[in-house]
């Protein structure tokens, strides 16, 4: 693998690290809290989804034994909305470079798999049957189940433009929920590791850049609510949010991972082994099979699409 000369190394961690956290903080001006109305009963699948993987990933690493770190990232990368939550969770719990490597490499398998799979069992299987062939019902399953954002829209899609929305509409819950859970995250992995011996912690504080993106996505909302009734041209809030969500954010979340993928090191992600794969595999399928029987579950209460 080629070095990168040493001129760039204040740069790189520039992005991995000040840039990420920037970037994080700046997703909430765009996720509205407003979401938590919008969804209905689909709120309801996407938190215990949420909590469920996270919760199943921590269990299975310790069992397996591999580091919390790396279980933590896996299961809020499961949970969330892969790399985008992992970046922001890793330098809240000092994360390693190879550990956050490892953790996106496994959420961006298993993603594209669910991404792939998705579709082919709601056409190819009973479990379209299972959802009364009812394609909000699948919406619900996707944006619940499947881990990127991208990856979701694309399953969806699958099955025509129509299921997109509704998807979407449950992802944004998951995404929101990337300022509450890293504070939950920071906060239970500074409490496990004050019994490890595995690795030295220093005390770890609640990152600012969580609740900065919490307090961001309230103003979201209140923009979202009001911005039309300020009747300033200046503040074409709709042009703005859109402006931020599909080309400066993504630009400089691109530019941190950038960074924060220069600084892993490859043979010291090798040295961690198969076991967090079958961590990040099972946690993956077992959160999918949960969302599918919460998306059966509340049919009854799901529009016909």
């Amino acid at each position: 693998m080629a070095r990168l000369p040493d001129r760039f190394a204040s740069g790189i961690s520039f992005c991995a690290r000040d840039l990420l956290r920037g970037a994080i903080a700046a997703l909430g001006i765009v996720t509205s809290g407003l979401i938590w109305m919008q969804v209905g009963i689909g709120v309801i699948n996407a938190l215990v989804v949420i909590f469920f993987s996270y919760f199943f990933s921590i269990w299975l690493g310790r069992k397996l034994r591999i580091s919390n770190a790396l279980a933590t990232l896996i299961g809020i990368g499961t949970c969330i909305c892969g790399a985008s939550a992992i970046a922001a969770t890793g330098p809240a719990i000092g994360a390693k470079e190879e550990e956050m490597g490892l953790a996106l490499a496994c959420i961006t398998l298993f993603g594209l798999f669910a991404m792939f799979a998705y579709p082919f069992l709601y056409v190819s299987t009973l479990v379209g049957k299972w959802l009364g062939s009812n394609l909000n019902a699948y919406s619900i399953w996707c944006g619940s189940g499947i881990h990127e954002t991208a990856q979701v829209i694309a399953a969806a899609g699958a099955l025509g433009a129509k299921a997109i929305g509704a998807a979407l509409l449950v992802k944004s819950i998951r995404i929101f929920m990337i300022g509450p859970m890293v504070l939950v995250a920071t906060y239970l992995f500074s409490r496990m590791e004050k019994n490890s011996v595995d690795r030295k912690v220093t005390k770890i504080v609640l990152p600012t850049y969580g609740i900065v993106f919490i307090i961001n996505s309230l103003l979201c909302a209140f923009f979202d609510t009001y911005a039309s009734q300020f009747g300033s041209p200046e503040l074409n809030w709709p042009v703005i949010k859109s402006t931020l969500s599909s080309t400066v954010l993504p630009f400089l979340l691109a530019t941190a991972f950038a960074g924060v993928g220069s600084k892993v090191n490859f043979k010291a992600i090798s040295k961690l082994g198969a076991k967090p794969f079958v961590v990040g595999a099972l946690t993956a399928i077992l959160a999918g099979i949960l969302a599918l029987a919460l998306a059966i579950a509340v049919l009854p209460l799901v529009p016909p699409s």
